[in-house]
């Protein structure tokens, strides 16, 4: 009897619980979007006063170079996840099915996973000089190139969790059929996989779309750099334009919502997938 009469009052709490811890998170979020249609006099004034105004957004787009840089990181989002799904399906998969010899799984294993915990600073100077020697310094196609080597491992292990939960038979019957190891791979496998491979390309899509450091010491700023060096550029010594701040922060945050939005059931589907049966 006390069960049930405490039943509903713990769901209360959970649900008070809940819905501050939301309310926390998205208090940012809604303001950032607030001060993005106000001018900067009525951001700084002691006073409240709301004027809805679009020129942070004007100014922004104004002379071109916000709009280059959310090009080039679209053009860095597409390229390095395009390399990561391509490579890291046929690593995961490789690495989950055909049962490499442990001479080569083991460093490659050690490498994947050591990679993204090395600091990203440690591997600029390196990275530098490479991009360097290869005429692709302050290039989109080395950025995209630098994104997909720092997403990489993680995509070929998320792939690997992915390929695991597939029926080893599913892949038997196709080979007995007479299908090749990579006709197996494409239209067996990788069908199966697509809620897989979408939450893979979103993971590795958001963390190309924020990266900043290799995007700030890689480029020259201006209109070779992406959006996130971009936002950061308004951040002047003698100047700080929040609204202008808040309205590179609102249209930055747009792709990568819709994006999740559009894509969330299938990333719903590929993790608890991932989770269950990895």
């Amino acid at each position: 009897m006390s069960s049930l009469t405490e039943t509903p009052r713990r769901r209360l709490w959970v649900e008070i619980t809940l819905g501050l811890v939301l309310l926390v998170a998205v208090i940012p979020i809604i303001w950032t979007l607030v001060l993005a249609f106000l001018p900067n006099r009525a951001i700084v004034d002691s006073g409240w006063q709301f004027t809805f105004w679009l020129g942070n957004f004007a100014t922004l787009f104004d002379g071109g170079a916000f709009l280059a840089q959310i090009r080039n990181s679209v053009v860095i989002v597409i390229g390095a996840v395009a390399i990561c799904l391509a490579i890291g399906s046929m690593t995961g998969y490789a690495l989950s099915r055909l049962n490499p010899p442990r001479w080569l799984t083991l460093p490659a294993l050690i490498i994947t996973g050591f990679i993204p915990l090395i600091p990203p600073m440690t591997l600029v100077p390196g990275l530098y000089i490479l991009l360097g020697q290869l005429s692709l310094l302050g290039t989109l196609t080395g950025l995209v190139l630098v994104n997909a080597f720092i997403n990489l491992p993680f995509a070929a292990l998320l792939m690997s969790s992915y390929f695991s939960t597939v029926p080893n038979e599913l892949r038997e019957a196709a080979l007995v059929d007479g299908a090749s190891e990579s006709r197996t791979f494409l239209s067996v496998m990788l069908p199966i996989v697509k809620p897989g491979l979408a939450a893979t390309g979103i993971f590795t899509g958001i963390m190309a779309w924020n990266e900043f450091l290799m995007g700030l010491t890689l480029t020259t700023g201006g209109n070779t750099a992406p959006v996130t060096v971009g936002i950061a550029g308004l951040l002047q010594p003698y100047a700080i334009t929040w609204g202008e701040l808040a309205a590179a922060g609102t249209v930055a945050a747009i792709p990568i919502i819709a994006m999740a939005i559009v894509a969330n059931r299938h990333i719903v589907a590929g993790l608890t997938s991932g989770a269950v049966k990895g």
